[in-house]
């Protein structure tokens, strides 16, 4: 298994950065995210537990089912299908109010399920998926300041 810990502070009021980060449907807005599409509603808004959202992305695609929903400070989710197919055993944002902002730290654990060469090819995801955090974290702090500018 093989871990992204991706931590980052964005000068935004907690509440806005949980809402932006854990509705899926912003993600449309980040490089390299072709599509997300909201499968099943969950209980909070459309975000929360239970809901399913596939997000497909230039070098990966994944199902993910949200499976712990705590606004404004912690969402957990699980992959249960994905291209290539993972083994995801965990997977979180926790959102923390800190002096200038909200702290993010966006934690994943997963390998590559594959007959040859899984840790050679779970090694190769690693900054694929660390990628996609930061463009995704990058793209929220950014719409955050602009909408704190209007």
């Amino acid at each position: 298994m093989r871990v992204v810990d991706m931590h980052r502070t964005i000068a935004a009021p907690i509440g806005e950065v949980f809402d932006w980060m854990t509705d899926a449907t912003n993600y449309h807005r980040v490089p390299s995210v072709r599509r997300v599409v909201l499968v099943r509603p969950g209980d909070t808004h459309g975000h929360g537990v239970g809901a399913i959202r596939v997000v497909n992305a230039l070098l990966f695609r994944m199902t993910e089912e949200i499976t712990e929903f705590e606004p404004p400070t912690f969402m957990r989710y699980y992959i249960p299908r994905s291209i290539p197919p993972l083994r995801h055993d965990e997977g979180y944002m926790r959102f923390e109010k800190v002096l200038g902002g909200t702290h993010v730290r966006w934690y994943s654990r997963f390998e590559v399920r594959s007959p040859i060469a899984s840790d050679l090819c779970t090694l190769i995801m690693v900054p694929v998926i660390a990628a996609g955090f930061r463009f995704t974290l990058d793209t929220c702090e950014k719409e955050l300041r602009q909408t704190a500018k209007e």
